[in-house]
């Protein structure tokens, strides 16, 4: 399967629609089995078993799963609206498409809709007595599932929204596109040397972001072609029409042009699939808000710091693991799942400034977040990872002038300073 049409699929599966179609499909099916099987059950054994007690059942279980549906669905805005309005409209996406709040309300659905369509067919008489006790058999089933999504609901209702809660959620996008990275650090390809380029340059069709590359329709193109296919962009990057996403070393076809701008997917917003500065930019906003004075909330700008540095830690040590290739850069290329594409590499002080900048930006006169943040660039620092440490030391430096130049209290400042001092001389080395 292409990997355009993988990353759809997924796309698609995630949405709440198709998953209560597909409880209300599970519905349908019931109701039918009921009439098909419901035939080989004798009438006596079915009233003994008290299938005539199913009209009573199905008319509680319509009644209330209309009123939970409801209900879930308006607890399911307000949560949106409200991580909308505290953390960022970004992070919003991320309970959107939350597996357990669409499991849920898919249930609440699915079990409404099977019991309207039950009390239709028990009021057609299109039942036996056997297709009765059958159909009474599935609405147990269904009620035993409707109570314990129900419990799992209500006990999910306890965190639904919470900031702490929405932090861990972007998070765990962020180390899950981070986790993909690392397993394929040019997407597949080969290492982009600097500065490369091909004859025949392509540009953008559309305008929007980077929201997916599918590496194999590249990697086709090339062979037919007998050429070398340099990818300019990544998910995450911006593009417009003059755009170059990619260059050829050999002239390629309409056909070639045309395979090259379907495999570059261009959304009208960024995705925290396969883009790990995304998710770290989120992170910069929901500290943003805090730090902002209509919310004041300098404790989560401490935590969003708390997390990055945990999100980081496991960027550097993802690189460091033992089963990472030591091989150098030639063989890696040679190894390379699609030989005949190149990617550039995730620019890793983009990922430093994307999420500590708003902090120290906005941070500027909050001395308490001044000073953890100085802690949290030691602590990277002291990984002596070096693509991190001159940026590193640029932002600690800059975060003391931006408190300066704010107005920061002197005595204040000078704790700034002297945390920045401190941290640097327990270095290492």
């Amino acid at each position: 399967m292409s990997e355009k049409l993988l990353y759809l699929l997924q796309r698609l599966l995630r949405k709440t629609w198709l998953r209560c179609a597909l409880f209300s499909l599970v519905a349908l099916l019931a109701v039918t089995l009921a009439k098909l099987f419901g035939q080989f059950i004798p009438e006596d054994i079915a009233l003994k078993l008290g299938s005539d007690s199913i009209g009573s059942l199905l008319n509680i279980l319509a009644t209330s799963m209309l009123t939970v549906a409801v209900f879930s669905a308006s607890t399911m805005v307000s949560s949106f609206a409200a991580v909308a309005s505290t953390a960022t409209p970004r992070a919003s996406q991320l309970l959107i498409e939350d597996s357990t709040i669409q499991n849920t309300l898919a249930t609440f659905v699915g079990a409404f809709l099977y019991s309207v369509i039950a009390l239709v067919g028990l009021n057609a008489q299109i039942y036996g007595g056997g297709g009765r006790l059958v159909l009474f058999g599935f609405t147990l089933v269904i009620l035993l599932v409707v109570v314990i999504v129900l419990l799992r609901w209500l006990d999910y209702l306890s965190v639904l929204g919470r900031m702490g809660e929405t932090i861990s959620r972007v998070e765990a996008a962020t180390t899950k596109a981070m986790a993909q990275r690392l397993q394929k650090p040019f997407m597949g390809g080969r290492k982009q040397a600097e500065g490369a380029s091909g004859e025949q340059t392509l540009r953008a069709p559309a305008t929007g972001f980077v929201q997916h590359v599918s590496m194999d329709i590249l990697q086709e193109c090339a062979e037919r072609t007998d050429a070398m296919i340099h990818l300019h962009v990544q998910p995450g990057d911006f593009v417009e029409p003059s755009t170059v996403i990619a260059s050829s070393t050999r002239a390629l076809d309409t056909e070639g042009c045309k395979a090259v701008a379907d495999a570059v997917l261009i959304g009208a917003a960024r995705t925290f699939d396969y883009d790990p500065r995304f998710g770290l930019r989120v992170m910069g906003e929901i500290a943003a808000r805090a730090l902002s004075p209509a919310v004041n909330d300098p404790g989560t700008a401490i935590e969003v710091l708390a997390t990055a540095v945990r999100t980081m830690i496991y960027w550097v040590d993802g690189q460091r693991a033992p089963n990472k290739s030591t091989l150098p850069d030639d063989s890696q290329a040679v190894q390379a799942e699609f030989d005949r594409v190149s990617a550039p590499d995730l620019r890793e002080a983009g990922m430093l400034t994307d999420v500590f900048d708003p902090l120290a930006r906005h941070g500027a006169l909050a001395v308490d977040v001044g000073v953890a943040l100085q802690h949290a660039l030691a602590s990277l620092r002291r990984l002596n990872h070096a693509a991190f440490n001159p940026v590193l030391d640029q932002i600690s430096r800059e975060a003391i002038q931006r408190a300066a130049h704010a107005g920061l209290f002197e005595p204040d400042l000078e704790c700034l300073r002297a945390a920045a001092l401190s941290e640097r001389q327990a270095r290492p080395g």
